[in-house]
């Protein structure tokens, strides 16, 4: 279940800012009442879908929400008083859900060099890729300085895409370390070919990292895909090892041997519903095994909260958006 109450057994998902006030959000492996989160509001449920789905009509969706905030027991409809009191109680227990306020659910570093997972992050064009792994190098980048990580960013738009700009703040030099891996760089460098720029100005940089977060943006359009492509999968399996999180991003969910290490090594899959409904659908129908209606549900839910729906891939498997959290 998922709480906002503290306990021995919790495991922590991600943190619920409102404003300067962070409130860690946990999961807990059993159904514990009392730790059970409160709902002051119950308005938030009676929507025009949640009507058509238990065949309410806006009185008798008002009558039962009345009686659940007072907590008793409705005397007309009990039949579907009684579905949707089960629907209220599963949802507080298995989902949270913020819409309607000004706070939000962020993923973030943990504090110094603890290794917390690698990141995939796949979207069509202009759906926010590399601007979502921006915002999370800077959650961190912005944070008290002893708790900064180390981003080495390998992109074939670092000169050029002003997206990446704000990562190359001057007071975030002694932070972030750019390559740019684009054949224009190559063919503007003191190396005589991809290959030998390859070796000098990526793997020289790899091999020499301390524990940080290594991001591979779009690097299936650098000069020596192959060579990147075999990298990223070798990262995927060890660079744990090194306390090195690998952020990577595609185009596609399915793009063969580009990401078939990445699904089974990663921790977080950041896909964006409003860009891609059919593809993300299928996935979590065909991968997920989650049944089709409730996918598009998911979809259409998530959609509605925010840009983005990360699926957290190791256990407890859930989903996550900006103002929406859904246990799978």
């Amino acid at each position: 279940m998922l709480t906002l109450h503290d306990s021995a057994e919790n495991v922590f998902i991600c943190n619920l800012v409102e404003g300067k006030k962070k409130t860690p959000v946990y999961w807990h492996p059993k159904i514990n009442p009392e730790l059970r989160n409160d709902v002051s509001d119950y308005d938030f449920f009676n929507t025009d879908y949640f009507r058509d789905q238990f065949e309410l009509s806006r009185e008798q969706a008002s009558d039962i929400f009345e009686s659940l905030h007072s907590g008793s027991t409705l005397e007309t409809n009990q039949s579907k008083f009684f579905k949707v009191k089960r629907h209220v109680t599963e949802a507080l227990e298995s989902e949270m859900q913020l819409e309607g306020t000004d706070g939000r659910f962020e993923i973030e570093y943990p504090p110094g060099e603890q290794f917390e997972g690698h990141t995939l992050i796949c979207g069509g064009t202009n759906s926010g890729k590399t601007f979502w792994a921006t915002r999370r190098c800077l959650q961190n980048l912005k944070g008290p300085k002893k708790h900064r990580r180390q981003f080495i960013i390998f992109s074939s738009e670092w000169n050029h895409d002003k997206t990446l700009a704000p990562l190359k703040a001057e007071k975030y030099r002694e932070w972030v370390h750019g390559v740019d891996v684009s054949e224009t760089a190559v063919r503007d460098s003191q190396w005589a070919n991809a290959i030998e720029y390859f070796e000098n100005e990526v793997m020289f940089v790899v091999n020499s990292a301390p524990p940080c977060v290594i991001l591979f943006d779009d690097v299936m359009d650098s000069a020596f895909p192959a060579e990147m492509r075999t990298l990223i999968n070798r990262m995927l399996r060890v660079a744990r090892h090194q306390q090195i999180n690998i952020m990577v991003i595609l185009h596609s969910l399915r793009s063969a041997a580009w990401s078939t290490q990445a699904h089974q090594s990663c921790k977080y899959l950041v896909l964006f519903p409003r860009s891609t409904k059919g593809k993300i659908t299928q996935f979590l129908n065909r991968d997920l095994g989650i049944q089709l209606g409730k996918a598009r549900d998911h979809i259409r839910s998530f959609s509605q909260t925010g840009r983005t729906m990360i699926v957290r891939l190791h256990a407890p498997e859930l989903l996550l958006g900006e103002q929406l959290i859904r246990l799978i």
